[in-house]
């Protein structure tokens, strides 16, 4: 377990994201591409724990058409998000709430009428205000949201051993029919030849806690048949490359989940640690 220490207080790295998705349900097929800058700084540490500063200055995104067009209209939200890191290492309180709030009430009129001629423009905006109602909600949504997700996967906080495999938590967000796929991880870690060291992540549906039974019924409502494929398929992989506590040089995370016949997602997520500068001092 690597070990939080007021001298990383200040430290800040920056990084290159770059996100592909395709997606097919029944006949709708789709694509997006995005391409972004973060600058993650540790701000300070509370109580123990860790405050960082995720800041967004540039991003950019392929598909600017049906939900990929709110998307992008509402990344302004995203642009600095402080948060702290909960017991496991992941993602935990929105610290900011306040001001991403702000910041959804001077863009709302702008996204209104933008949106003005769609069908369910309220339905999205709706869905925005609840999400933005308490820190808990957002922080919900975004914890296992890229790149969120791979900055604050958990790993740090756990004791690693060579040949040994220890398991950890993942969810696949918004899933039809269910709210996400849960999934546990086996992760472990490997020494390279350089002296550095690697984590890898495998993931499997954790069967136990996942809505295949809504799944299977939305599926035979829409195929209008008893008889259809309707069990979902996942692979999943991370892969860390470490850097010193708390940062990763470089971070990956793959998927493909389908239901043959229904459903095809696929996902691939890279987070690549740009030069970075001395601690503030």
């Amino acid at each position: 377990m690597m070990q939080i220490n007021n001298e990383n207080r200040g430290e800040h790295r920056k990084y290159t994201f770059l996100r592909e998705e395709r997606y097919q349900f029944q006949g709708l097929r789709n694509e997006n591409y995005i391409e972004a800058e973060i600058r993650v700084t540790l701000t300070s540490i509370e109580n123990e724990k860790p405050v960082f500063t995720v800041e967004m200055p540039f991003y950019k995104q392929s598909n600017k058409e049906g939900m990929y067009k709110w998307i992008g209209d509402l990344h302004q939200l995203r642009e600095k998000i402080v948060c702290t890191l909960d017991e496991s290492g992941k993602l935990g309180k929105i610290i900011n709430l306040d001001e991403v709030q702000n910041k959804w009430r001077e863009i709302k009129p702008k996204i209104i009428l933008k949106h003005r001629n769609e069908q369910y423009r309220e339905v999205f905006i709706r869905g925005v205000e609840e999400l933005l109602e308490d820190g808990d909600r957002l922080a919900q949504a975004l914890r296992f949201a890229m790149p969120y997700q791979l900055l604050f996967p958990g790993i740090h906080f756990k004791e690693f051993k060579k040949n040994q495999v220890i398991n950890g938590y993942r969810e696949l967000p918004n899933f039809i029919a269910a709210k996400s796929v849960p999934i546990i991880t086996e992760e472990s870690i490997s020494e390279l030849e350089d002296g550095r060291y690697q984590i890898d992540v495998k993931g499997n549906i954790d069967e136990s806690n996942f809505a295949q039974d809504k799944v299977t019924a939305m599926i035979r409502i829409l195929k209008n048949r008893p008889r259809v494929p309707t069990l979902l398929q996942l692979n999943y992989m991370e892969r860390y490359l470490l850097e010193e506590w708390p940062w990763s040089e470089q971070s990956m995370c793959m998927s493909l989940a389908q239901i043959p016949g229904t459903l095809y997602r696929e996902e691939k997520n890279i987070l690549k640690a740009i030069a970075h500068d001395h601690p503030i001092a």
